[in-house]
């Protein structure tokens, strides 16, 4: 889940390789409508994106009690400040 189409094609090559599908959204709201709908064993989720931010959608989806795994790429620099930002929305370490 990420707003930049450049950041999904180059997620989409890395994982390339690998026996898996991939599902795109370009938005939290997408990225909650797919992950409700198609139970995706993984989530990469952009922090800072339009309509509904990643930890936004991290926090829904606890609420709804999906629980799977979420990687949060960002290019955010404030690292600190976003941990405990996505460990509040429910993140947690393992």
């Amino acid at each position: 889940v990420d707003d930049s189409k450049t950041v999904r094609i180059i997620v989409r090559k890395a994982f390339k390789s690998y026996d898996c599908e991939i599902l795109e959204a370009s938005n939290g709201v997408e990225g909650l409508a797919i992950a409700a709908k198609d139970s995706p064993d993984l989530v990469l989720l952009d922090v800072r994106m339009p309509h509904m931010d990643g930890l936004a959608l991290q926090q829904r989806l606890c609420e709804k009690g999906v629980d799977l795994p979420i990687i949060f790429l960002t290019g955010v620099v404030k690292t600190a400040e976003m941990m405990f930002k996505g460990y509040s929305a429910g993140a947690s370490i393992t």
